[in-house]
């Protein structure tokens, strides 16, 4: 108990600090863009710059603070897709494949009789722990291939917290809890419904091309 009270308050410190590294660089690239506006506002007073320019620069200004609004207001309960597909812990391996077939995906939340997540099963795990090790899928239980960090992210969380969970764990599918319960899971397609596109290639960068 004291060990899981320890490691919530390392995370919510952690997820502070990258609060603050983020209002840091949101303030650096407003100060860049009101420098841009003013250099563009005295270009024209001189002479040396057109109308257009100057509204150029106050668009990008009026898009970067709409993204910043937006983004604190967001949470991952607001981008998350609810009522996960999940995998029984107590299902054989080759099941959760026809699973992971079926839904089109390439991992699926492990739960446990107590309705809690008990752990991720990815394909990556059923080729390499499973079929690589001349492992019968048909015999062998999910459970037997759990193991590893359980990565997550609280459905209070805001986006910016659950793009950093991603791309720190790279892993393309979240899942997302509320009150020790999975209430939905937030992937790729979901990100690049609720994400700008400056944004959503960063994060393509930082996971797909180190994955």
């Amino acid at each position: 108990m004291a060990f899981n009270k320890m490691m919530e308050s390392a995370k919510r410190g952690l997820a502070t600090s990258r609060a603050r590294v983020d209002e840091t660089r949101a303030q650096r690239q407003r100060d860049k863009l009101l420098h841009e506006l003013g250099e563009a506002s005295y270009a024209e007073h001189t002479g040396h710059a057109t109308p257009e320019a100057v509204a150029s620069r106050l668009r990008a200004l009026d898009d970067h603070e709409q993204a910043l609004r937006e983004k604190q207001e967001r949470q991952a309960r607001d981008i998350m897709h609810p009522g996960a597909e999940c995998v029984d812990e107590g299902e054989t391996v080759a099941s959760a494949a026809r699973k992971m077939r079926d839904l089109g995906v390439g991992s699926l939340p492990i739960c446990g009789a107590d309705d809690r997540l008990h752990g991720i099963i990815t394909d990556r795990d059923i080729v390499v722990r499973c079929i690589a090790e001349s492992q019968d899928p048909g015999h062998i239980r999910v459970r037997d291939l759990t193991g590893g960090e359980l990565v997550w992210v609280d459905a209070d969380a805001d986006v910016n917290e659950v793009l950093h969970q991603m791309e720190d764990h790279q892993v393309k599918r979240l899942p997302v809890i509320e009150n020790h319960r999975l209430v939905g899971m937030i992937s790729e397609s979901d990100l690049a419904r609720n994400l700008d596109e400056r944004r959503l290639a960063e994060f393509v960068g930082k996971v797909y091309t180190t994955s």
